[in-house]
């Protein structure tokens, strides 16, 4: 690859840039158990993306999987709703039209999340995403009250000369703190080279905010205005105002994985993709068929509200849940929203001198940053913004702040709808100013400022927003979320580096997070990951954990196929400790 060629995304995580999608596919399992493990009771909690790919894992290496989840959905399996912010709604059994209210779009280079679509049957396509031609047909920028249409990014050059100078130095500044030298590093598995440039711009940066490496000379070194209007006009995913607050290397990070990526949706609906891991029919080691379905007897456990954790992991743990009914298994995965371990879940242990969680592990816990979010969709019986100036994105500093348009294609029945107009999709403040707002209220509200936008399409947005049926979320809001999901702001990177060190405990000889017990519970979901929100990090947390599970019985990887935690000690790996 030339120096000028553009680099591929990063398919790796460059903070531990295990392969989890190798590790996984091509038949390969995450290990093999002793005789006298075979068929261990393993409890996992939370059937999101991270819980859900942990059993999955663990059924193909031998172990009995027991899934319990809080959500309810009259659709789901036992009055369970699977899959957490895979959250998917076709509110009409004839409709085409899906609403995602959680994870919307995903990066091409998702290696990890593609098998897993593959292997379980689910579709997935070029989403319309901002600037995305030929894909997107148009994305709309609304800054100040004026509009500028483009195909490209680089269309807003020549209508708006402060946007041509900010995304210029934007350009330059990755560039030259190296960011696009670490994803040709990526892509030549040149792990090394990965580590080194990764650590400088770690010691540089993991104290800014974003704002300040948007202003600082020493970053992008733009003027207030100039950092307001990229923000709106997003790079990337959009309004990125609305991270000003978040440390500068969290925004690398996501760069890293996106810049360079075209993205994609799963036009069946995300949920699929927990329903798949749910059903599909797999084998363990000794060639048993089964899934998780049929181990868990059609339908997820209700809610856990306590756990009693045995200091020595080898005596596991009992899961209490909402029903009263209480088991012991040998060991529990935890992947919802580890604020709940403050608000849900209470974790005791059975010893009055060893704790379940040591100290510096319940300070990342109780440091978490979590982001409101919201999003308000309209479902409508055909794409009626074709070939307008709503045929695509709108991005806009006004109450929505980012609108897509998305045709599902021909309904599936009689009397079916295709279209789905997202009104509003917005994080941290700009979820708040609507927060206590009731949907007829939001629907209204993003209407009246959309058809300010596209004041061709005003009478039809009315109409369609009388004929159409809406839906919306909180996550703040909801009970088991708290919020969509963690961020972390300047400071955070000894908290975050200790919460996806968990799943090591002391398998090393040493416990990877000082002062932590050796016990059989394993933290795992977005929280623990390196770069939240994005589905295809919580699926490889939910393999971390579902690693130190299979340690702890005393399985061995496969010859050639070493797990995460079994490359935890070369230094190419080994997440770095800022000086």
């Amino acid at each position: 690859m030339s120096p000028s060629t553009p680099p591929p995304a990063s398919d790796l995580q460059v903070d531990f840039p295990f392969d989890y999608a190798a590790h996984v596919s091509g038949g390969r399992r995450m290990g093999r158990l002793p005789d006298r493990t075979d068929g261990a009771p393993i409890a996992v909690i939370g059937a999101g993306g991270s819980g859900l790919a942990a059993a999955y894992e663990l059924l193909r290496a031998g172990c009995r999987p027991i899934v319990y989840e809080a959500e309810r959905s009259q659709d789901g399996p036992g009055g369970r709703r699977l899959g957490g912010r895979m959250y998917s709604r076709r509110l009409r059994e004839a409709d085409s039209a899906v609403v995602e209210l959680g994870c919307l779009r995903f990066p091409e280079n998702a290696r990890l999340l593609r098998h897993y679509a593959q292997t379980l049957g689910v579709p997935l396509e070029p989403f319309r995403d901002n600037y995305a031609a030929p894909t997107t047909p148009l994305t709309v920028l609304d800054v100040d009250g004026r509009q500028y249409p483009a195909e490209q990014i680089q269309d807003l050059y020549s209508q708006h000369d402060e946007f041509r100078q900010a995304h210029t130095r934007w350009q330059q500044a990755l560039a030259r703190i190296g960011l696009f030298e670490i994803q040709r590093h990526v892509a030549a598995r040149d792990l090394t080279a990965v580590r080194r440039s990764w650590r400088t711009i770690l010691t540089r940066f993991e104290l800014w905010s974003f704002y300040r490496f948007l202003r600082d000379p020493d970053g992008v070194g733009l003027t207030h205005d100039q950092a307001r209007l990229l923000g709106t006009a997003g790079v990337g995913p959009a309004v990125w105002d609305s991270f000003f607050d978040l440390s500068t290397v969290e925004i690398l990070r996501l760069l890293l994985c996106t810049e360079g990526s075209d993205m994609l949706y799963a036009p069946d609906g995300i949920s699929r993709l927990a329903e798949g891991f749910w059903t599909h029919h797999t084998t363990g080691p000794k060639g048993r068929p089964s899934s998780l379905e049929m181990l868990n007897e059609g339908s997820p456990r209700p809610a856990v509200r306590a756990l009693d954790v045995e200091p020595d992991a080898a005596r596991g743990i009992v899961v209490h849940s909402t029903d009263g009914h209480s088991e012991r298994f040998a060991a529990v995965v935890f992947t919802p929203q580890l604020r709940l371990l403050e608000t849900n879940v209470e974790i005791r242990s059975t010893s009055a001198h060893v704790p379940v969680l040591g100290p510096r592990l319940w300070r990342a816990v109780r440091r978490l940053h979590y982001w409101q979010s919201s999003k308000t969709a309209l479902v409508v019986d055909q794409p009626f913004w074709a070939k307008t100036s709503m045929d695509g994105v709108t991005l806009t500093d006004r109450l929505p702040r980012a609108a897509y348009t998305m045709d599902y294609g021909p309904p599936r029945g009689p009397g079916g709808r295709r279209g789905v107009l997202d009104l509003s999709f917005t994080w941290a403040q700009d979820a708040m100013k609507i927060a206590p707002s009731g949907l007829e209220d939001r629907v209204a509200l993003f209407i009246r400022e959309l058809a300010a936008i596209h004041p061709k399409l005003a009478d039809e947005l009315r109409t369609q927003a009388r004929t159409g049926e809406a839906v919306t979320v909180s996550w703040e809001n909801e009970q088991h979320f708290r919020g969509l999901s963690r961020w972390s702001c300047p400071g955070d990177y000894p908290y975050q580096r200790d919460l996806f060190a968990h799943f090591m405990k002391e398998f090393t000889g040493s416990p990877a997070v000082p002062g932590e017990p050796p016990n059989a519970l394993y933290l795992a979901g977005d929280d623990t990951s390196w770069s939240p929100g994005w589905l295809n990090h919580a699926l490889a947390s939910g393999l971390n954990a579902a690693w130190g599970v299979l340690r702890q019985l005393g399985a061995r990887p496969d010859p050639g196929n070493p797990g995460p935690g079994d490359v935890w000690n070369d230094p190419r790996y080994t997440p770095l400790i800022p000086s």
